[in-house]
């Protein structure tokens, strides 16, 4: 049987003595004993995701405004994450931007980006949009998102719009807990 010298004993408790405070809720400012080391009480909410036009031809450039806000801990004094604000056509992501949920954020700080989609090379159909922010310690990761309930339609370039209709119009989506409605078209 192998002895246990004093330079495997201590490596044995040192490596015991992390788990140990690696694993408890108050070992380290805001730590949670979830493995994430977070603790914060850390939430991001999409407010609000904008497409216009909601008409277009392919090659056209689709604008696309999208506003989330920090719901956490009154104050963040601990924590940080690093994420990528997106827009999706599809489930394909065709703008993003990077996002860095820093310390000291405020309860309802806000943040707001414009993201152009350039559609060259896109194939004419219809198009669901999906604004996101997602972040792995997220309390309520369902409101990390919003789909625009109204459907991109892109044709052809020089096809007229069905209907008579024009290019053009402006589709929104809202949270209803936070803006009191789901979806507004804008003409």
């Amino acid at each position: 049987m192998r002895r246990w010298t004093g330079r495997y004993a201590a490596a044995f408790a040192l490596v015991h003595v992390f788990f140990l405070l690696a694993g408890s809720a108050r070992a380290f400012p805001g730590g949670s004993g979830d493995g994430g080391g977070a603790g914060a009480n850390v939430n991001i909410i999409v407010r609000e995701v904008r497409v216009s036009p909601i008409r277009a031809h392919v090659g056209d450039v689709i604008r696309i405004d999208m506003r989330w806000m920090y719901w956490g801990d009154m104050q963040n004094l601990y924590h940080y994450e690093q994420t990528n604000a997106e827009i999706r056509a599809n489930g394909k992501v065709v703008a993003s931007v990077p996002f860095t949920y820093k310390f000291g954020a405020r309860l309802g700080d806000e943040y707001h980006h414009t993201f152009f989609w350039n559609t060259k090379g896109a194939a004419p159909g219809d198009y669901r949009i999906r604004g996101e922010v997602f972040l792995w310690l997220d309390t309520s990761p369902y409101d990390n998102f919003l789909e625009v309930k109204r459907r991109l339609v892109l044709l052809p370039p020089g096809a007229e719009f069905p209907g008579g209709q024009e290019g053009g119009g402006t589709a929104i989506a809202r949270n209803p807990y936070w803006d009191g409605s789901l979806d507004d078209i804008e003409e």
